[in-house]
């Protein structure tokens, strides 16, 4: 028998068993149930003809007052005989509800002579009741003496001796009745607890014998199996579990011993490619290594080429501002040598802080740079870097032309960094333009931003090197044939500029040819013309 069968057997024998118990105290709670509802039935028949007792007498009573007080006494006599008629009222009602109680006509028929009683009793009383009409008759009719006779005869003898003695029968009854149920519940129950004892007792004894056998069925190969566990927990992978049942368990078995070679198999693959990889690990590290060690050295070359680019640009700019301030010390016979010497030193203060940025690039990030910010307007700092680029553009005899406004716009912005962004882009389209030609910039207002764009004539740029014209040191390859002295960072500075003024600059071939410069910057404020056409 397999061991799902097992568990099956025990479970029926497990539902039997509360079957039986559920059916007992079902029997039993009806039985108590029946008995609660008659007991509740007797006692309050108990209790309606004790109180008709009491009643009765009430009646007598009252009866005799008038007889004896006179009829003043009257009002009280029909309040008592009001009580005594409730009384018979309750007693019916009682009977009829223990009634309901009765579960099949053997009980209604030994219940018959109670409601004869009670119909008995209540015409004995009527008997009674009317007795005493005669005696408020001869009371009234002036004959005491009668009105007394037929008292002490008919009403205070019946009521004393017959009423009573019939009342008292009637409580024995009920009492009796209470005994014989109680009996018969008692009866019941006794033969209720002997069937359930046996079947119980037989119960018990299969769900015990089923329970050992099926837990000598479980307990062994639970325990190959735990063992098989533990070994191979232990790292002894060549363990198998060996049986000879033919149930759940063999197909458990098999399975584990199945796991067990799988394991075996793939912890001899994980120790190769282990192997493997180690050996390429340790390969890449090297490679990494020495690729690590390259850059370093790249790295240091670097530095080392800016530090000794700004100190070598250092010692000549300082004769140049040197000279400049000499020159302005004397009094030159021309306006014009005056303003010339002017520039030169201004130049000369620019290129020394723009060679102080390019040293700060070996040491910090660009965002490191101080800017003050203000609000300016683009066409006024536009002027000032193409004033300030016209020197550049003399050797090569380039004018440098504003072709577009957008007037009334303003832009917050750090008017010297701007210029030194604008400066950078006009001086990159010298480089590349050929001599004689002309920088054309505009300034245009596009959707909440000032576009200014820089343009010119020259050789361009290849659709290739447009990704990386901002990158750091790069230099393209018409920068090498026009341009071979340039560090390849001026546009990188440009660009950290622009994007710290919460702007983007972009480099585009132009049509036919050159290319184009775009710088935008979102717009701060509009000023409103205060003479309006219409």
């Amino acid at each position: 028998m397999t061991v799902r069968r097992r568990i099956l057997l025990f479970q029926l024998v497990t539902i039997g068993f509360v079957a039986v118990v559920v059916g007992v105290m079902l029997i039993t709670l009806r039985l108590t149930g029946d008995f609660v509802r008659r007991i509740d039935g007797v006692h309050s028949r108990f209790e309606a003809i004790s109180d008709l007792d009491s009643l009765g007498n009430n009646y007598a009573e009252q009866l005799a007052e008038v007889l004896l007080l006179g009829p003043e006494q009257m009002p009280d006599f029909r309040l008592a005989q009001q009580e005594i008629e409730a009384g018979f009222r309750r007693l019916a009602e009682v009977t009829r509800k223990e009634f309901a109680t009765l579960g099949g006509l053997g009980e209604v028929q030994q219940e018959l002579p109670e409601v004869e009683f009670t119909a008995r009793l209540h015409e004995f009383y009527r008997a009674i009741d009317r007795a005493a009409v005669q005696v408020f008759e001869a009371q009234g009719a002036g004959q005491q003496d009668r009105a007394v006779d037929i008292f002490r005869r008919r009403i205070e003898y019946r009521l004393s001796n017959d009423f009573e003695t019939m009342l008292e029968n009637a409580r024995l009854e009920e009492r009796g009745e209470v005994a014989e149920e109680l009996k018969r519940v008692q009866g019941a129950q006794h033969a209720l607890l002997i069937v359930a004892g046996g079947f119980s007792v037989l119960v018990v004894a299969v769900g015990i014998g089923s329970g050992l056998a099926l837990r000598r069925s479980i307990v062994q190969p639970v325990r190959q199996l735990t063992a098989g566990a533990e070994a191979i927990a232990q790292g002894r992978l060549d363990h198998r579990i060996r049986t000879v049942r033919r149930d759940e368990f063999q197909v458990l078995s098999d399975s584990f011993n199945k796991m067990a070679e799988a394991i075996e198999e793939q912890r001899g693959r994980l120790m190769s490619a282990q192997a493997r990889l180690e050996s390429e690990v340790e390969q890449r590290t090297h490679e990494l290594r020495e690729a690590n060690e390259q850059l370093r050295a790249l790295d240091s070359r670097r530095s080392q080429f800016l530090a000794d680019a700004g100190h070598e640009l250092r010692t000549p700019l300082t004769i140049l501002r040197g000279e400049a301030e000499v020159a302005l010390r004397g009094r030159p016979r021309l306006a014009a040598y005056r303003e010339a010497l002017t520039r030169i030193g201004a130049y000369a203060a620019d290129m020394a802080r723009l060679l102080e940025d390019l040293q700060a690039f070996t040491r910090a990030q660009a965002e490191d740079v101080s800017f003050t910010f203000e609000t300016v307007e683009p066409e006024a700092v536009v002027a000032a870097a193409i004033r300030e680029s016209t020197i550049l553009a003399g050797p090569k005899q380039m004018a440098i032309r504003l072709v577009e406004t957008a007037a009334g716009c303003l832009v917050r912005a750090d008017p010297q960094r701007l210029k030194q962004a604008l400066l950078i882009g006009i001086d990159n389209a010298i480089k590349y333009a050929d001599p004689g030609g002309t920088i054309r910039i505009g300034i245009r207002d596009e959707e909440g931003c000032v576009a200014v764009s820089i343009s010119d004539q020259g050789c361009g740029i290849d659709s290739e090197e447009l990704p990386f014209v901002f990158d750091r040191y790069y230099r393209g390859r018409n920068n090498a044939r026009r341009a071979a002295k340039g560090l390849g960072v001026g546009l990188s500075i440009a660009k950290t500029i622009v994007e710290r003024h919460g702007g983007r600059i972009a480099l585009d071939a132009a049509e036919p040819q050159g290319a184009v410069l775009s710088i935008r910057l979102p717009i701060v404020e509009r000023i409103i013309d205060a003479h309006p056409d219409h």
